[in-house]
Parts: C-alpha cells; structure tokens; sequence
C-alpha cells in the first residue's frame, strides 16, 4: 500500500523517501545516515497501515530518529522545520 502525505495546505502527494534523505543529508547528515532514517520512516509509515499520514506526523518521526543518530542534526532540523511554521 503507497502512503500518502497530507501537507499542511491540507494538498497530498505520495510519500517519498528520497525526500527525507535528501533533507536529512543536507541538515548535516551523512549520505549513508540520511538513507538509513528515510528507510526508518519509511518502514514507520507503513507500520501505521494507514493510507495517509500528515507531515507533522512525519516530522516528529524524524526527529525521533534524528535524536539516536545526532542530536546536534536533530536541533537543526527542528528549528528549521518550526521556522517554516511561521
């Protein structure tokens, strides 16, 4: 079952891994990192069996997951993801 994401604008799109790697990988951390929490949440989601999950669901996801690889990423990226929030 492919999970979708409800955005905030309430729009969906589908889940897309690569899309967490990408944004973890660039909040500071490793390439093999970032991959290993995209694979995490992306498991994760598909544990809920629920066909759509919300981004705010996500992120706390991933900052889960940041916390037991690099808490110092984790802030950076909490603090990022509240500052679009404004």
């Amino acid at each position: 079952m492919s999970t979708v994401v409800i955005k905030k604008d309430t729009t969906e799109e589908p889940f897309d891994q690569d899309k967490i790697a990408r944004v973890v990988t660039a909040a500071g951390l490793k390439p093999s990192e970032g991959f290993d929490v995209a694979t995490k949440v992306a498991i994760w989601t598909q544990s809920l069996n629920k066909p759509k999950v919300t981004t705010f669901e996500i992120r706390e996801k991933v900052i889960e997951e940041l916390q037991e690889i690099n808490p110092i990423v984790a802030d950076l990226f909490s603090q990022y993801e509240k500052s679009k929030d404004n």
